[in-house]
């Protein structure tokens, strides 16, 4: 009996023992956790969000590297240190140091040496300077948040792949920097790879930004459609804006914040097509005759066609080629106003497009058939007039559908979610298809918009390297400015015309004409784009 309560005396005890030394090394490591977290200060030297990329999983931000040299809180070590330090910065780096914080410059390039009292780090700037897709890509507060574009309506998600880089400087008790002791970089999933990937191809935006600079467009947007899945390529508004600095913008008289390539305008002739197709539909063959002496009188109301004379004898084909009022007036009064509004419909005029989730544009307007209440109404709305409004996004779409053998589907910007390892784990789905029109309606359709630019109105826009069909507009706005009208000049068109790829919507504000200031572009623009995706 005293055996076993000697041996059960003795095994406690051991147990006890252990426990102690346990206890006692636990308290060691807090202590030097907390004595560490103590004699350390640290710097935020940036922060990071999901990554929005085009569609070949090329960066529309984070994409630039800036780098970078932290230097101890000690004047001795920014002494050692001041010539890797870019000029702009030495003054503000000076009076970080001078307050007891680590300093944060940008490194000059001249030769780093490594030591301890400062370390190099390469950080990535959100946007750039000339950044692309800047109404696409939108840009964040000085919260981080979202404004507008992708950075608005995908904020949570981009928000929830944040990260940051700190630096991590020993100090002794009184908060000097010790000397000998290398500074430490910690990320917390900083500069991560994960972030939404878009359709956008940066190739095509690059251009079509290029070429509204190029051609002096002041106002005005340019939008890329890919014919068959609607996907949006490019989406050019100018004015653009800084990402960098947007506050110098909100003055602007140009109004660089609104996506023009969203923004209903009037159309003019680019809605002939549309006509066409509802005639076509409902019998009427291109062959239809109408004799043209310059005006079409209905009521009280002439309407006079751009050649004081008149054409002389049309059919649908000379008549679209030479953009002529009367004919497509004549047009649609023998078709009816109900199956011309029908088929602006069924070609998504007058309806709302969601971008991505939660992003919905402008719906424009398309009147009904029942707001038609006279002859001039419908005659107004023939060449595209009257109340009638629509954005280059929604006329590059009616076009991608005569150029898809009459199917219509709605544009779209968002194609996947990307994850850490640059791998898509959810692919957006596209919008449904619908058929606007036949077959044989959009054969014919091309036809003529074929003929339009190798023979016609639209002659300026024929490309070197490709056959492309199309039609210009040059729309009547009924606004004024020092007492004369503005007008908005448009080219509609796509190309290659026998096996049709990409659709285009040009669009000019306050413009001299779409022969002049709008088909040069789509030429411009179908050569380069075969070009760089040939």
């Amino acid at each position: 009996m005293y055996k076993r309560s000697a041996a059960l005396f003795f095994a406690c005890c051991l147990f006890l023992g252990v426990l102690c030394a346990r206890l006692v090394i636990i308290n060691e490591m807090q202590v030097k956790n907390t004595v560490y977290t103590a004699n350390t200060i640290s710097a935020v030297a940036d922060r990071s969000r999901g990554v929005i990329y085009d569609c070949s999983l090329n960066r529309l931000v984070n994409a630039e590297s800036v780098n970078m040299l932290a230097v101890k809180p000690d004047i001795n070590s920014l002494l050692e240190n001041n010539n890797y330090i870019l000029n702009d910065d030495k003054n503000s780096i000076f009076n970080d140091i001078q307050s007891g914080k680590i300093g944060l410059a940008r490194y000059n390039g001249s030769g780093y040496s490594a030591n301890s009292d400062s370390i190099l780090f390469t950080k990535y700037s959100r946007y750039k300077q000339n950044g692309e897709a800047v109404h696409l890509v939108g840009y964040i507060n000085s919260d981080g948040e979202g404004v507008c574009g992708i950075e608005k309506y995908y904020n949570s998600l981009l928000s929830s792949k944040s990260g940051s880089l700190k630096i991590v400087c020993s100090v002794d008790a009184y908060r000097k920097a010790l000397r000998g002791e290398k500074m430490k970089i910690e990320s917390n999933n900083y500069n991560t790879s994960a972030g939404v990937e878009l359709t956008v191809d940066i190739r095509i935006q690059q251009l079509c930004e290029k070429a509204l600079e190029q051609f002096g467009i002041e106002c005005g947007a340019i939008v890329a459609l890919e014919v068959g899945t609607s996907e949006i390529k490019a989406m050019a508004s100018a004015p653009e804006f800084s990402q960098l600095n947007p506050a110098e913008y909100l003055d602007d008289d140009n109004a660089p914040f609104i996506n023009r390539a969203i923004t209903p305008y009037s159309v003019g002739s680019v809605f002939k097509p549309v006509v066409a197709a509802a005639a076509l539909e409902n019998g009427i063959t291109a062959d239809l005759e109408y004799f043209c002496n310059g005006s079409l009188t209905l009521g009280e109301v002439s309407f006079g066609c751009h050649r004081k004379y008149g054409h002389g004898q049309m059919n649908m084909f000379s008549a679209m080629v030479d953009s002529c009022n009367p004919y497509f007036i004549n047009l649609a009064m023998n078709v009816g106003k109900t199956p011309v509004c029908d088929m602006a419909q069924r070609l998504g005029l007058g309806k709302s497009i969601e971008l991505c989730d939660g992003w919905y544009t402008e719906k424009g307007i398309m009147p009904e058939a029942d707001s038609l209440v006279s002859e001039q109404d419908l005659a107004n709305l023939a060449f595209g007039q009257g109340r009638l409004l629509a954005s280059p996004l929604q006329m590059a779409a009616v076009y991608a559908a005569i150029a898809n053998d009459g199917v219509y589907r709605a544009p779209s910007l968002m194609r996947a979610i990307i994850d850490e390892n640059r791998i898509e784990i959810m692919r957006a789905e596209l919008p449904a298809s619908r058929r606007a029109m036949s077959v044989q309606t959009a054969e014919t359709l091309k036809e003529l918009l074929h003929e339009t630019v190798e023979k016609g109105s639209s002659g300026r826009a024929k490309p070197e390297s490709v056959s492309a069909a199309g039609k210009t507009a040059t729309a009547q706005s009924g606004q004024f400015n020092t007492g004369e009208e503005i007008t908005q000049s448009w080219f509609c068109g796509f190309f290659p015309y026998d096996s049709p790829k990409y659709a285009l919507a040009i669009l000019k504000e306050n413009g001299q004409g779409g022969s002049a200031d709008c088909a040069p572009v789509f030429r411009f623009l179908a050569d380069g784009i075969m070009q760089i995706t040939s």
